[in-house]
């Protein structure tokens, strides 16, 4: 158990070394920056009578540098990593069940952000009288490409509210099933790992809704909030 736990602190750790490594070697600096090179997330550019421009700050994108993003989600179906998942002959903890995700994410940079998950999911089986709850938790990299896309192309894509990702996620799942018949309980843990695809869609700047697909922390979908802080 303290192998496992040393591991994925040293995973947690690569995670967040490269994904800053990663946003340095973007090229794209968002400090000092001369008058030709603002960010559009930082200010805008007006030009009065006389020809002169005046550079004014405005609200920062959906994407943006120490942007922190609070997201509960509700999961549309249900996995726990790549292990097959049985007791007593009969496989649990597969297809549609109730479960939620919390996704806690820290832009390090405009385009990339690092940050902590915990999904869980549980169903009473009648059938067998067993009771499945599985949890994942582990930390996650996502690369916000709208935001890179829109700055690299200078088009208005709505950045401000629109944000699209790819994601990866690694860390850990932990499985009971408690047998209501024989009065028993066995717990299982293992690696929990994939990635997937994001559209967040921001009503207001610090609020909106979220919808992932993919090969999730403990779902193949989520759908829910952005709360953006």
């Amino acid at each position: 158990m303290y192998k496992s736990i040393k591991s994925f602190t040293l995973i947690i750790v690569f995670i967040v070394f490269s994904s800053q490594l990663f946003a340095e070697n973007l090229n794209i600096k968002t400090d000092n920056k001369s008058e030709n090179s603002f960010n559009k997330c930082e200010v805008s550019i007006i030009e009065n009578e006389k020809g002169t421009k005046i550079y004014t700050p405005v609200s920062e994108g959906a994407s943006a540098k120490k942007n922190f993003v609070i997201q509960p989600t509700l999961n549309v179906g249900h996995h726990l990593g790549f292990e097959s998942l049985n007791y007593a002959g009969t496989k649990y903890g597969t297809g549609l069940m109730l479960g939620f995700t919390l996704n806690l994410d820290y832009n390090v940079h405009d385009y990339v952000s690092v940050g902590v998950f915990y999904g869980v999911g549980f169903k009473n089986y009648k059938s067998t009288n067993v009771y499945y709850l599985g949890n994942a938790f582990g930390a996650r990299c996502g690369l916000h490409w709208w935001q890179l896309l829109d700055d690299k192309l200078d088009k208005e894509l709505l950045s401000d509210k629109l944000d699209f990702d790819i994601h990866a996620h690694i860390g850990a799942y932990l499985v009971s099933y408690k047998d209501k018949t024989l009065d028993t309980k066995t717990k299982k843990i293992g690696v929990n790992a994939g990635g997937g695809i994001a559209l967040r869609y921001y009503f207001v700047e610090h609020f909106g809704v979220a919808i992932e697909a993919g090969y999730e922390e403990a779902s193949w979908a989520k759908i829910g909030f952005a709360i953006k802080i």
